[in-house]
């Protein structure tokens, strides 16, 4: 499920995108280094929106089909669960399910994604689920023949009660890097 992580452009192309997708030159060159770079926007309330920004040494296409391919976001994710559940164009309505240990349990979200293949993007909004809310979007920006810049922008709330929003940003800040690490090596077998 790309993590647990709005933009709130939902459908605008990926060319009107703001600001928060541009990188600075340290960032630039930080992920042409291999770093992956995270950044923070407050966008209201409590729970933060995060923009993530990483290398993978595979044609943008690749990628992008890596990304979309949610019938195996188990494999690439380590998700409990993810399907498809209505085409409309290109829109779906896709279910993903993560284990969260006890006492937790599972959590759940339906997302409307709307895929953009020309601009190797898409983007999702929860319209349902034990996951309060999950919203964003995911772009490949090629960079060479073999080389793409992977930008996952995202904004999460699994609706843990008694987890603090500073903790649950903690924790979304720490391991939403890790989308863009089960690409990389998704894609090396």
């Amino acid at each position: 499920m790309v993590g647990l992580a709005a933009i709130f452009f939902f459908g605008a192309p990926a060319h009107a995108r703001p600001a928060f997708d541009a990188l600075t030159a340290e960032e630039t060159a930080r992920v042409e280094r291999g770093d992956i770079v995270v950044n923070v926007e407050n966008s209201g309330g409590a729970v933060k929106h995060f923009r993530v920004v990483g290398m993978v040494n595979a044609s943008a296409q690749r990628a992008y089909d890596a990304f979309t391919n949610f019938a195996k976001y188990d494999e690439i994710f380590h998700v409990k669960d993810s399907r498809i559940l209505k085409t409309d164009g290109n829109v779906l309505h896709v279910r993903a399910t993560i284990s969260v240990p006890w006492p937790i349990g599972d959590r759940w979200v339906i997302n409307e994604t709307r895929l953009e293949p020309e601009a190797l993007s898409f983007s999702f909004n929860r319209i349902d689920g034990s996951i309060v809310s999950y919203s964003g979007y995911v772009r490949a920006v090629p960079k060479g023949p073999e080389r793409c810049h992977i930008y996952y922008v995202a904004k999460a709330d699994p609706g843990i009660p008694f987890l603090p929003a500073w903790l649950l940003n903690q924790f979304q800040a720490s391991m939403l890097p890790d989308t863009i690490t089960h690409v990389r090596a998704y894609l090396k077998r």
